[in-house]
């Protein structure tokens, strides 16, 4: 069963930066929800929300970055002298600046010297739940743990639809790699290097100056005797079998924005077995299409295609969620997830990927990069669906 078709233009690809007025509108959302939750100030260290609101990105390490964001006004960057000149070089947002010189440092010139100086100790401070438990106790005033960013990155702007369907571009080139060099007796290491070399001569030829630290393309498959265990991570000498379920994995982090394609394929032919399970995985994943539209509840969409996987006679193969977020990331909220009560909007980027893992036989699994749009959802990636399309004549 190949999934109901959504009709919807796909919005143009986009590769510049983003503009000053893009990342204001994204700082004016996060303060909008400040002032709802009576917060004076919010805290980040996630390098991913610093990037989101700044395009500046970092690695954490023992010389901490960290983003105050007031109310309102304009945020102040803590950061190390040895950063500082990277952070104004690529951040490309209005900042103030507040520089310490090293960690570790002389008294009153460790970063929580520089850091506490900021706060007033009465003020209400919000800070991420991913904030580590040494700079949370250095935050005067009282704290509150609460996902700001986070939330507001829920929904894209389309901008961010834009630079997440030139990503999906990357990763249909790099997966129609990997199918093209994927035969028996081809090893790991071989898919992986041409299909990564081929997205990242794209993503440079398009974005020549991606940040190295935010950009990443990685394409694998798990063979059949690896395929019902979906992060069994194979190695780079793992050998492609004759048949299948083989499954793919493609993923691209292009300058700061994430997007995924997978697909279970057959080299040469289809094991009888195998076609029950894979026309079982089809119908759960074309139930997701349908049900996936604004102001519906993602764990009942969850519920739901368990529910046909459960029908067909697989329901103690089912080993994790229907979907879930992307965007900044390829793995975010929100949760196409029983448990997770909040309601679809449009403009939110999910995954769509019911799978079915059968020990000795393989896994089944099929997954898009999604769009929710006002009259349901659209995929935004491409790549063949139907048994016949995935079965690669040898």
């Amino acid at each position: 069963m190949k999934r109901e078709a959504v009709s919807a233009a796909l919005p143009a690809p986009i590769t510049e930066a983003p503009s000053k007025e893009e990342l204001a509108s994204r700082l004016a959302k996060v303060q909008d929800l400040m002032e709802r939750q009576r917060l004076d100030l919010y805290v980040s260290f996630d390098p991913v929300n610093v990037y989101y609101l700044t395009h500046f990105a970092n690695n954490v390490h023992e010389r901490p970055f960290l983003l105050l964001i007031p109310r309102r006004g304009r945020p102040t960057m803590v950061a190390p002298l040895l950063e500082t000149s990277h952070v104004r070089a690529r951040a490309l947002c209005d900042l103030d600046y507040a520089t310490y010189y090293e960690f570790p440092a002389p008294q009153g010139e460790n970063w929580y010297d520089v850091y506490r100086a900021l706060i007033d100790p009465g003020a209400r401070v919000g800070v991420e739940p991913a904030m580590p438990v040494g700079i949370y106790q250095r935050t005067p005033g009282e704290t509150v743990v609460t996902d700001v960013i986070d939330e507001v990155r829920l929904v894209k702007s389309d901008y961010e639809i834009g630079r997440n369907v030139h990503a999906c571009r990357v990763i249909e080139l790099g997966h129609q790699k990997l199918l093209e060099i994927c035969r028996p007796g081809v090893i790991e290491g071989m898919i992986y290097a041409a299909a990564s070399q081929a997205m990242m001569a794209r993503i440079l030829g398009d974005i020549p100056h991606a940040n190295i630290v935010v950009t990443r393309a990685v394409a694998a498959v798990w063979p059949p005797s690896l395929s019902h265990d979906p992060h069994l991570v194979p190695t780079f000498g793992t050998t492609m079998e004759k048949g299948g379920p083989h499954v793919s994995i493609v993923f691209a982090q292009v300058d700061g924005y994430g997007v995924e394609i997978e697909r279970t394929f057959f080299l040469g032919s289809v094991p009888e077995p195998a076609k029950a399970p894979f026309e079982a995985m089809l119908e759960a994943r074309a139930r997701a299409y349908q049900l996936a539209r604004p102001s519906a509840v993602m764990s009942e969409i969850d519920t739901a295609v368990r529910r046909v996987i459960k029908d067909r006679g697989y329901g103690d193969r089912i080993l994790h969620r229907t979907g879930h977020g992307l965007g900044i990331t390829g793995h975010e909220a929100p949760y196409l997830a029983e448990g997770y009560d909040r309601e679809l909007e449009a403009g939110m980027l999910i995954s769509i990927e019911p799978g079915i893992y059968i020990p000795g036989q393989g896994g089944f699994r099929h997954s898009d990069t999604v769009l929710v749009t006002d009259e349901g959802c659209v995929s935004l990636t491409r790549a063949p669906e139907t048994l016949e399309e995935v079965t690669i004549p040898l």
